[in-house]
């Protein structure tokens, strides 16, 4: 257990560039195409056992899980659709068309009832995928819930929550609710390592000077042309992937209150959703923004699993949910080492499944990824582990080693700006 502590505070970085291996910008940003190593997304439909939730069935599903049991799983999700937000709304110049009445009554920034409806659909695929392991009644001793100090998410979680533990006669106060309340966590905004974009200025010092490498100018370099097209139209200075990302998600939360991108932009949407697979590489592209934007999660995650695994009274709960934004599943994601470049859409959900042979003894980490909400779910072979859908413990804790730290190193170090 001692080595295992020490693997997990380990301090060693080693670079690790998180990109597809083509030297072609579109083709290397194509959604289908993996991360350096040679890493190939296996496409796995699963279903599970409407008892038990622990074993996926069908013919499709890989013989590596057949006889493994779900012990404890991390979930993290990205909230529903939404509206846009100030940021975004600064970016389209037409205030005439604009208007705060095209956001009533939710409001800016906030979930829409489709979002609602997939945040919904989210707690259902996670009853069906761990039912049994989690028992149908809320017991507050089985799981645990995190938001984001957004809105959105922790409407999100309610909205999950609500399909999730749908109350069964011992828990239904009123007999025309098939609703209970189920509490939730939000740590405060300026202490919530998951908001690493507002709270880390070395995150965002970092990022920007990772583009300026000469080979991330050349993804970028052939869009210029679509930098300026983009300016000129909409009145703002459009000058790296960030700005487009801003712009392309404008274009996405407009859509969810039923205003259609103008003509001009949907001529070049098909660049600007290729700019905004560059920016999620450009995210999360080498160890140490991978650290910065997950690391404390990781940990939380590997210490838990350890404690699980090694000490027999350890208390841990069964079932770990994170309700956030896109870039936090993808952030997770890139820390396991099983992510492509692409915005998670709303309502996806990434789990970490912490296993056991029921054969063997053996524990080991199953990553798996709900690209829509309420599935179908992806069984993702972690990188490093040889194409494995059940990844040994101890050898996903060697993978991970760089990319995990403490709270209290993040906070010191996303102080540092500038001191590499």
């Amino acid at each position: 257990m001692e080595q295992r502590l020490r693997v997990l505070q380990s301090k060693t970085v080693r670079e690790r560039a998180y990109v597809p291996p083509d030297k072609t910008p579109l083709r290397r940003f194509g959604g289908k195409l993996a991360f350096k190593y040679g890493l190939v997304l296996m496409l796995v439909l699963v279903s599970v056992a409407a008892v038990c939730g622990n074993v996926p069935q069908g013919a499709e599903v890989d013989k590596q899980l057949s006889d493994t049991k779900t012990i404890a799983a991390f979930v993290i999700f990205r909230h529903g659709d939404r509206t846009p937000d100030h940021e975004e709304l600064a970016l389209y110049p037409a205030e005439n068309v604009l208007n705060d009445n095209l956001f009533f009554p939710y409001g800016k920034k906030a979930l829409t009832n489709k979002g609602k409806q997939r945040s919904f659909f989210v707690g259902k695929y996670l009853r069906q995928r761990y039912d049994g392991l989690i028992s149908k009644l809320y017991l507050p001793d089985e799981i645990t819930i995190r938001t984001t100090d957004y809105a959105r998410t922790k409407m999100t979680a309610l909205t999950a929550l609500s399909a999730l533990y749908p109350p069964p006669p011992a828990q239904r106060w009123n007999p025309d609710l098939d609703w209970q309340p189920i509490p939730y966590n939000t740590p405060p905004y300026e202490d919530d390592d998951l908001l690493y974009w507002y709270n880390c200025p070395r995150y965002l010092w970092l990022r920007d000077k990772t583009a300026e490498l000469p080979e991330i100018k050349k993804w970028i370099e052939p869009y210029q042309s679509l930098f300026s097209y983009l300016s000129s139209h909409t009145k703002t200075n459009i000058t790296k992937p960030e700005d487009v990302f801003f712009l392309d998600n404008l274009f996405q939360t407009l859509k969810n209150v039923g205003v259609n991108p103008p003509e001009w932009a949907q001529q070049v949407m098909p660049k600007i959703k290729d700019v905004t697979k560059i920016e999620y590489a450009l995210e999360f592209y080498n160890a140490d923004l991978v650290r910065l934007a997950s690391g404390v999660l990781m940990q939380s995650i590997v210490n838990i699993s350890n404690s699980i695994i090694n000490e027999p009274d350890f208390e841990a709960n069964k079932l770990y949910l994170y309700s956030a934004h896109e870039n936090n599943v993808a952030g997770l994601m890139a820390a396991a080492r099983v992510f492509e470049a692409h915005q998670p859409n709303y309502g996806s959900t990434f789990s970490l499944e912490l296993r056991n042979n029921t054969k063997t003894g053996q524990f080991g980490m199953t990553a798996v990824y709900a690209r829509n909400a309420g599935g179908p779910s992806e069984i993702l072979p972690i990188d490093g582990c040889d194409g494995a859908l059940f990844c040994d413990f101890d050898k996903f804790l060697t993978l991970v080693q760089d990319v995990i730290w403490s709270k209290e190193e993040m906070d010191e170090q996303c102080k540092n700006v500038t001191d590499l």
